[in-house]
């Protein structure tokens, strides 16, 4: 019989615990539980454990832990050695740790939780499986791992969070702030010809599955231009088909530069699609029962066999039945072998075709949205940070380039996360450095009472603490006027700032008591200095990039833009970039 499915479904990370709790509360903490981790033993765990046990200095166990992987199963001595010592005079005590390091390498440590994997059950898990109460009250974890689980018949669910979906969410609920119109996304046309073309150009930063350096190198040689290519975009960066060479014999199979070849005849119904290379799990299946003549069930061992904790026997006994059955359906031997070394290479880190299908759609809808609405799409990647491959400033940089305009952090309008504001993207007080989660419930509190008009009004309005887990402290409002939250109300930082650590204590206290505030002239910041202090407080800059100070010294070297090579340089000259 086969074995039972793998259930993934991804949710937004923001709302994947509220799913949780839901399927608990539905079905019950004694028929739900969360499927464990069970944690082993590796060189480095055992060597410290069997090294305190033994009575090893804790340097000493350290030392060896961070060289365990000089050591090896028939030299126990090399562990000595490792440590610098001579193991002329300490041959028992090493080969004692060695001995038992190597007894208990892969004995269960402890359990952690599976990252998403929960198991639903008709009767109570408790007649089926060892649990035990979980940290969280009112939920329960199963005692055994995701393979215990299978090997009972028991269907584990992956309920997993995926941050581009709370992207995608924030991005909508920013567009219809800003328009009162909210996009269906699953009303998209998936024919959207600029859409396409964004991929082409490679011009992915913020999109889904695309955006890495190797897709970007990948994207202008396929040149997708339908939702099927897409697919193919998606599922060919992995290492499955990177391990199974079929990257570059698809690309210029795509590109027209060589011939679709099939190793076998047979192979063309189940690979035309992908151009004869295997990129999907689902190929695997289908050539294996095609080619050895495989049972469905066998198929479905023959996949899961080739994972990456394959045994070698295993192995051994599949290869023998795939190029049998091969055999039997007057494959030549050398084809059969092409074909397994192929499939093997592949093994599970390939995508399904529908996994890579529905990456896709996420992929499509992402690109629509930088293209239709990048503000609010700017807004979301910046707001569920860290996430994808680039760092904020990145993004900032990336949305100039297409044209957002960012407004700095407003002390009057803006918000704990990032915005959209007509049309706009409008900094968040999450990107200040130092300003944690209980300053960011002030400042909502303090904005519920109105707009201030002055750096003073603002710190009556608010309780200065020492404490930033008490609330706002001193270096955390300071923070915020060099960042530029009251540009619109004190133009002149540095001005602000003398003024506020000279009479922030006076302006804690009632008007009536407080003394006048004295006036003090400094020198404004340079706009140099204003993008140096954006940099070192928010990580990023809304105004020009580092790089605009340079650009006289590089005009003067004869140095181009990236911008210039696209719109007035031939083909193939040789240009300097800066």
């Amino acid at each position: 019989m086969t074995t039972t499915p793998d259930i993934d479904i991804d949710f937004s990370t923001a709302h994947r615990e509220q799913v949780i709790q839901y399927v608990y509360e539905k079905y019950g903490p004694e028929r739900t539980g969360m499927v464990c981790n069970v944690v082993t033993y590796r060189q480095r765990s055992a060597i410290r454990e069997v090294g305190k046990a033994l009575g090893f200095k804790e340097e000493t166990i350290d030392h060896l832990a961070k060289s365990a992987s000089a050591w090896h199963p028939e030299s126990p001595e090399t562990i000595a050695q490792a440590a610098g010592y001579q193991t002329a005079n300490v041959t028992k005590p090493w080969q004692q740790l060695f001995d038992l390091a190597t007894q208990i390498l892969d004995f269960p440590r402890h359990l952690s939780i599976h990252v998403g994997g929960m198991l639903v059950t008709g009767e109570p898990l408790i007649d089926i499986v060892p649990v035990e109460r979980a940290t969280m009250p009112g939920r329960m974890v199963v005692q055994f791992n995701k393979d215990d689980v299978e090997e009972l018949g028991l269907i584990k669910m992956d309920m997993l969070g995926l941050r581009m979906l709370s992207v995608v969410a924030e991005a909508l609920d920013l567009i219809e702030a800003d328009t009162g119109v909210r996009p269906d996304l699953d009303a998209l046309d998936l024919k959207d010809p600029q859409v396409y073309e964004l991929c082409k150009e490679a011009d992915t930063i913020g999109v889904f599955q695309i955006e890495s350096r190797a897709q970007m190198q990948t994207l202008p040689r396929s040149r997708p231009e339908t939702f099927n290519d897409l697919v193919v975009e998606v599922a060919i960066i992995r290492p499955g088909p990177i391990q199974g060479d079929a990257v570059h014999p698809y690309l210029r199979r795509k590109q027209g530069r060589e011939p679709v070849m099939y190793i076998h005849p047979r192979l063309k119904p189940i690979l035309e699609e992908t151009l004869g290379v295997v990129l999907y799990q689902e190929q695997i299946l289908k050539i294996s029962m095609e080619c050895a003549s495989f049972s469905s069930a066998e198929a479905d061992r023959f996949r899961r066999a080739m994972s990456s904790h394959r045994s070698h026997d295993l192995m051994a006994a599949i290869r023998e039945r795939f190029l049998s059955g091969c055999t039997q359906n007057e494959i030549p031997q050398a084809a059969a072998e092409e074909i397994f070394t192929k499939l093997a290479a592949f093994a599970e880190f390939g995508f399904t075709k529908s996994h890579a299908a529905a990456f896709a759609r996420t992929c499509y809808e992402t690109a629509w949205l930088k293209l239709h609405h990048a503000p609010a799409l700017y807004a979301g990647l910046l707001n569920n940070q860290p996430m994808g491959f680039y760092h904020p400033h990145v993004l900032v940089e990336d949305a100039k380039h297409h044209g957002v305009n960012i407004l700095p952090v407003d002390i009057n309008k803006s918000y704990v996360r990032c915005t959209v504001e007509g049309g706009a993207l409008r900094l968040g007080f999450n990107y200040v450095h130092g300003v944690g989660d209980k300053a960011l419930e002030v400042l909502e509190e303090a904005q519920l009472k109105g707009p201030v008009a002055s750096l003073e009004e603002f710190c009556r309005r608010i309780r200065l603490t020492t404490q930033s887990r008490n609330g706002l402290t001193k270096a955390q409002v300071q923070n915020l006027v060099l960042a530029g939250a009251f540009d619109a109300l004190e133009p002149n930082r540095r001005e602000a700032v003398w003024r506020f650590n000279e009479h922030a204590d006076d302006w804690q206290r009632t008007p009536m008591l407080a003394e006048p505030s004295e006036s003090v002239s400094l020198q404004p910041m340079t706009h140099r200095e204003r993008v140096a202090t954006d940099y070192r407080l928010l990580s990023l800059t809304t105004t020009d990039h580092l790089i605009h100070f340079y650009r006289p010294h590089f005009n003067a070297l004869h140095v181009i833009d990236s911008k210039t090579i696209r719109s007035s340089v031939r083909d193939g000259a040789k240009v300097r970039v800066g």
